[in-house]
């Protein structure tokens, strides 16, 4: 998706104004130049600079596209016009030639990059044509603008700044891009401020300008796969790394890591679940014994959907369940949940283990029955049994208590954060150090799979 479905119903409107602000360097000049290439019905206004660095700068802008970009001082061969009578000479020519293209029914819509660009070349030129000067004033182009909205042309104007004046008063749409900055990360963020006319589902949405180009992002809503499909192994070899089925682009497990997977409250929990499913699929299909103590986004129920899910009916003799209830499944075993019972349980199982093994610790299910000293001490134990035997740890959990948040991300060799922002998932990471990355969840292949795109 290239942007907001509201804002494209907005504009199928006739007539309105939209407004795109935002600080420098948060991307209004990609955002509109994205709106020109998905609306074939549009031109595109602006000065000799940003032309020739839109020549220079996106690629992805090819020939058809730039016959569509006029420069506001350019020469055009221009009609006279019957529809805009005679506002129509109260323009330059470059906006005369748009509004011939509006009449022939081959525009309905002018984009104008940047507002206080355009605004300083037409002072110059308003100096310069001494005899013409009334079209230059930008005071009065301004007013005339609003008219030509009246008269059913749509407007999309990019502006520095995110103050409120008579510009974001007067337009029908504004919509604010944001960049921040955090720990050298990159978050970007288009917030909808207003849409008259239009039911606003979502005020922010999550965006990146990969390739320079403007992609808004969505993290999908879970939906069942209409045709179920086999989990694609990948091999887990000796001297290679191990992967992760999820963030492979990005990190890479080597026998002996303890990951930490640090899920905020409000992240859904189908890409809690989706994400550790996928680990743990991989190593059943590679005849790798696998323990679990599952978090608390995940009973049995939840469990045996999980494995259905990822089709591991064939796999179950390699898995073992500690759970906190009785439950028929032999891969399931009831555990009161002391510590010196699962420490127990777990050297038994690591002891028959003969390749690399897996555990699964949903650390906010043992919270529930550990105090925190013995839940600490559990996951420096689980931590340092595993070692000896190069295999993976993974922490996962939804948890508040920083205490135990600090003690896993201390003693982890991989610690991966995400969060919920706006309705969207993202995830980043702390250890080793990686860029934002937004999160979305598809089922079209017939099983689970994180889709992953960096926020540039």
């Amino acid at each position: 998706m290239n942007v907001p479905p509201e804002i494209e119903e907005f504009l199928k409107k006739e007539g309105v104004i939209l407004l795109i602000r935002g600080l420098p360097g948060t991307g209004k000049t990609i955002f509109s130049l994205t709106l020109m290439k998905n609306m074939k019905n549009s031109v595109y206004i602006t000065t000799e600079k940003v032309f020739k660095d839109i020549e220079r700068s996106y690629p992805w802008i090819d020939n058809k596209d730039r016959k569509r970009i006029f420069v506001l001082d350019g020469k055009y061969k221009y009609e006279n016009s019957e529809s805009f009578k005679s506002i129509f000479y109260l323009f330059p020519e470059s906006f005369r030639y748009a509004l011939n293209l509006v009449e022939k029914g081959r525009v309905n819509t002018i984009i104008i990059d940047s507002w206080h660009t355009i605004l300083e070349e037409m002072k110059y030129k308003e100096i310069e044509e001494r005899e013409r000067r009334e079209i230059y004033d930008p005071e009065r182009f301004f007013l005339n603008l609003i008219k030509l909205s009246d008269m059913g042309v749509n407007i999309i104007i990019a502006k520095e700044g995110i103050e409120e004046d008579e510009l974001s008063y007067v337009a029908d749409g504004v919509v604010t891009l944001h960049k921040m900055l955090e720990n050298g990360r990159m978050e970007r963020e288009i917030t909808i401020d207003k849409l008259r006319g239009v039911k606003i589902k979502r005020s922010e949405y999550v965006f990146s300008l990969k390739d320079g180009k403007a992609h808004t992002l969505l993290s999908s809503s879970f939906k069942h796969p209409r045709t179920l499909k086999e989990f694609p192994k990948k091999e887990i070899k000796i001297g290679r790394g191990i992967p992760s089925c999820v963030f492979d682009e990005v990190i890479t497990f080597k026998r002996g890591d303890t990951v930490f997977y640090d899920f905020e409250e409000y992240v859904p929990g189908e890409y809690h679940l989706s994400i550790i499913m996928s680990t743990l699929a991989n190593f059943l299909k590679n005849g790798i014994k696998s323990l679990v103590i599952p978090p608390n986004d995940m009973d049995t129920n939840e469990l045996k959907y999980q494995i259905y899910l990822f089709s591991l009916e064939k796999e179950l003799n390699y898995l073992n369940v500690l759970y906190n209830e009785q439950e028929m499944e032999d891969f399931i075993t009831y555990v009161d949940m002391r510590k010196d019972t699962l420490e127990n349980l777990v050297k038994i199982y690591l002891e028959s283990s003969t390749a690399t093994p897996l555990v699964i610790l949903g650390y906010d299910r043992l919270y529930s029955y550990l105090t925190s000293n013995e839940l600490m001490q559990f996951v420096d134990f689980l931590r340092n049994e595993i070692r000896k035997r190069s295999g993976i740890l993974i922490i996962s959990g939804k948890i508040s208590e920083k205490g135990i948040k600090r003690f896993c991300a201390g003693l982890s060799d991989i610690y991966l954060k995400v969060n919920n922002v706006n309705g969207n998932v993202i995830m980043y990471g702390i250890k080793p150090w990686t860029h934002v990355y937004h999160l979305d969840l598809s089922t079209e292949e017939g099983y689970p799979k994180i889709l992953m795109e960096e926020i540039l």
